[in-house]
């Protein structure tokens, strides 16, 4: 789990220190290179999106503990997380490069352009959008409500025990874990919707109703509100994600096992 957490530490850090370069240029001309506009977008997309993948990792790997705790520490081992991390890497790096492509800004000839804004007048592609909705969004939340789901219904489950006093400390550290993955949850939801909806809604503006200005306004003022909300994810992400560190995560097994282990035999 600390692998994970370390990795979207990594990635949210990152975020919020090139977040000054974009306050600035939502009001004022970019007075810096091209290149340098290209890499800062480029790095703070993937690095956003490598923070939704990692929590969306490390949603698998508490649904894998809950579900399988006996196998879970052979299948879920540093190692192996490290790998996980390092592919997540490298496929937002992949998909981060479809931007030279889509709206590179103008080459460094003293043309001033608005940087982290979209620079060429006509709609991003389609399909460039359904990527990001599809495999950035959609897929990340689907995971992560099944496997959420299913670890809160799990331990919402009785606990049935010989001591009233254990069993009442169980019950207590077990709603604090599912208030933990609900405020996850809805952490995910609250700052990645708008975001990704904003695409969507720019998108069909700008392809069904170019020459609406007040529309087109409306819509980008929601835009820029969207980005502000994912980038506060960052933010929040210190403090829903301090509760997965590795004791806490150990009190959330132990609270657990007797649950999974009394309907092991059910569940094969």
């Amino acid at each position: 789990m600390m692998v994970y957490i370390t990795n979207m530490a990594l990635a949210d850090c990152t975020v919020l220190f090139f977040l000054p370069f974009k306050m600035y240029s939502y009001r004022n001309k970019w007075p810096f290179s091209a290149h340098f506009c290209v890499l800062l977008v480029y790095v703070y997309y993937v690095n956003m999106y490598v923070s939704i993948f990692t929590a969306t990792a490390i949603s698998v790997v508490r649904y894998v503990g809950i579900k399988y705790p006996f196998r879970a520490k052979q299948v879920l081992s540093p190692r192996k997380a490290l790998v996980v991390c390092v592919l997540i890497w490298l496929v937002t790096c992949s998909i981060g490069a479809g931007f030279y492509k889509v709206d590179a800004p103008p080459e460094a000839n003293g043309t001033r352009f608005m940087c982290f804004q979209k620079v060429r007048s006509k709609p991003l592609p389609l399909s460039f959008i359904l990527v990001l909705e599809l495999l950035g969004y959609f897929l990340p939340l689907a995971t992560m409500t099944f496997c959420s789901a299913h670890i809160i219904r799990v331990l919402s489950r009785p606990t049935t025990g010989n001591g009233g006093g254990r069993d009442g400390g169980s019950s207590a550290e077990k709603a604090q874990c599912v208030r933990i993955i609900a405020a996850n949850l809805a952490v995910f939801v609250v700052c990645f919707t708008p975001f990704h909806l904003g695409f969507l809604l720019k998108h069909a503006v700008e392809t069904h109703r170019p020459g609406d200005c007040g529309l087109l306004e409306g819509v980008h003022g929601f835009t820029h509100v969207a980005f502000s909300l994912a980038s506060a994810n960052c933010c929040l992400d210190a403090f829903t994600y301090y509760f997965a560190t590795r004791d806490s995560w150990r009190r959330v097994s132990t609270c657990c096992r007797p649950i999974e282990g009394s309907s092991a035999n059910a569940i094969i």
